[in-house]
């Protein structure tokens, strides 16, 4: 009797030591690695509390001059998910995760639903900076968060719910650049490293002229050095001259000499920054506000507006249900219609105006490249509606013509200034005038949101999104 107890005792031991080391296994996050800070700091928000991933590449190296150890080699080729940016920027891993048998691999600047730019340097190559444009990183955070769900799903909700901690500090951040772009306009701005088009085109900065693309610099790089070192003597002291944080510049002291301009560095890489899930925001603030405390020195003071003062926005990507999406406008063929007509359809709808310098043609050529890419069928299902923002310029003729450059399928509309306003408020978009610099009351631009809704078949808002639109 003693001795069956025992034996009943030993093999409850060994259950029980079965049961706990299985349910341990099965408690264990997977393994991930992000190549780069900025997409190890998504990856660490969306795990906080279940895991942490990996970082290949730290601030003491540049991703393009990284090469990984025997070490590394052993623990990419075991994770359960890699996720790097592309060759552009991170060559050395092209091959060995081409490679790799067991596991996922997330390569972000082949993922269609990210807005990718040719590089300016190389235009075969793509541009590798795409998390200088916060909404790449909205629609990042969601990839990865399937990702993650689909490898774990024991952990589903504690995914969500960080998704969703992060999405509202990535709104709230978008928000504030979306609204406080001439913070960065205006004033000329030089690049030593052409990094920043992603944030151009996002913000409304315009850089006037650059040396190197990297990661790899340009065959011109002595012409592009000359012909900005006589950009820059030819002016006086207006203007801001950037360079990154870690990468080389050895030339630069060429183009401090030709007037008292000291280089001011951001850190675009964040290689100052410690990793972690606040690195990005801390990046992308940073650099927004170290380009805009030179912009801001250069303006006149009637045209120096803190980004602290600008008006509390209702962001819809946060509040759908609080957006109305009615309107009642006449096209550019001089009739009248409205978002009933449409209905059975998806809508794209932009606000914005004929005059827009840069975010309005990248929002229509966004919409003209979806509408390609559904190809005649899919596009029959979706109309893009172009409303004005600015009545006293866009004229009925002007309209069809801007409009007609992007797709002959996008309605643009118009109206009073009063109906115009009316039905921003619905959507809860924001815009209003600014004064031009030289006091030209007929040179004025326009603050506007630059979100593009989508109005589902029923007419109800289902997604706004910024510059970025993925139809199924």
């Amino acid at each position: 009797m003693r001795k069956q107890l025992l034996n009943i005792n030993v093999q409850l031991l060994f259950l029980l030591l079965v049961l706990f080391t299985n349910s341990s296994l099965a408690a264990s996050p997977p393994h991930v690695i992000a190549s780069i800070k900025p997409i190890h700091s998504i990856l660490a928000g969306i795990m906080q509390g279940v895991g942490k991933p990996d970082l290949l590449v730290d601030g003491a190296t540049l991703p393009w001059q990284y090469e990984p150890g025997m070490m590394q080699q052993f623990e990419i080729d075991k994770a359960d998910l890699v996720v790097w940016t592309g060759e552009e920027l991170e060559p050395k891993l092209n091959e060995l995760l081409s490679h790799k048998e067991n596991g996922q691999v997330v390569e972000v600047l082949a993922l269609q639903a990210l807005k990718v730019l040719p590089s300016r340097g190389e235009p075969e190559k793509r541009d590798a900076f795409f998390w200088l444009d916060t909404r790449n990183m909205l629609i990042l955070l969601d990839i990865l968060t399937r990702e993650l769900i689909a490898l774990d799903p024991s952990n589903s909700s504690s995914y969500q719910r960080n998704r969703e901690k992060m999405l509202k500090r990535l709104i709230q951040v978008d928000r504030e650049l979306e609204f406080g772009y001439r913070e960065v306009s205006d004033v000329p701005v030089f690049l030593y490293q052409d990094t920043q088009q992603y944030f151009e085109q996002a913000y409304a900065m315009k850089s006037d002229g650059s040396v190197a693309s990297p990661p790899a610099a340009p065959g011109n790089l002595a012409a592009n050095i000359l012909k900005l070192n006589s950009w820059l003597s030819s002016r006086k002291s207006d203007y801001c001259l950037f360079s990154e944080a870690g990468m080389e510049k050895a030339h630069l002291g060429m183009l401090t000499t030709v007037s008292d301009v000291e280089p001011i560095e951001i850190d675009s890489l964040g290689m100052k920054i410690r990793p972690g899930s606040d690195l990005y925001i801390q990046l992308i603030q940073s650099n927004f506000e170290t380009i805009a405390s030179c912009v801001r020195k250069l303006k006149p003071e009637s045209q120096q507006k803190s980004a602290d003062l600008l008006p509390d926005i209702p962001d819809a990507r946060r509040f759908p249900e609080k957006i109305s999406p009615r309107y009642l406008l006449m096209n550019h063929y001089g009739e009248m219609v409205s978002n009933q007509d449409f209905l059975g359809k998806y809508q794209l709808v932009y606000f914005g105006y004929t005059f827009c310098p840069d975010i309005c043609p990248t929002s229509m050529n966004v919409i003209s490249a979806v509408l390609k890419h559904l190809g005649e069928e899919g596009a029959a299902h979706v109309q893009p509606i172009f409303i004005s923002v600015d009545p006293k310029r866009d004229s009925i003729e002007k309209l069809k013509e801007y409009v007609a450059y992007f797709s002959p399928q996008i309605i643009a509309l118009t109206g009073n200034a009063e109906a115009i306003r009316r039905i921003a408020e619905n959507f809860k978009a924001f815009y209003e005038k600014v004064p031009s610099l030289s006091g030209d009351p007929a040179y004025y631009t326009m603050d506007h949101t630059s979100s593009i809704y989508l109005l589902g078949p029923r007419g109800g808002i289902s997604s706004p999104s910024s510059h970025s639109v993925c139809l199924q």
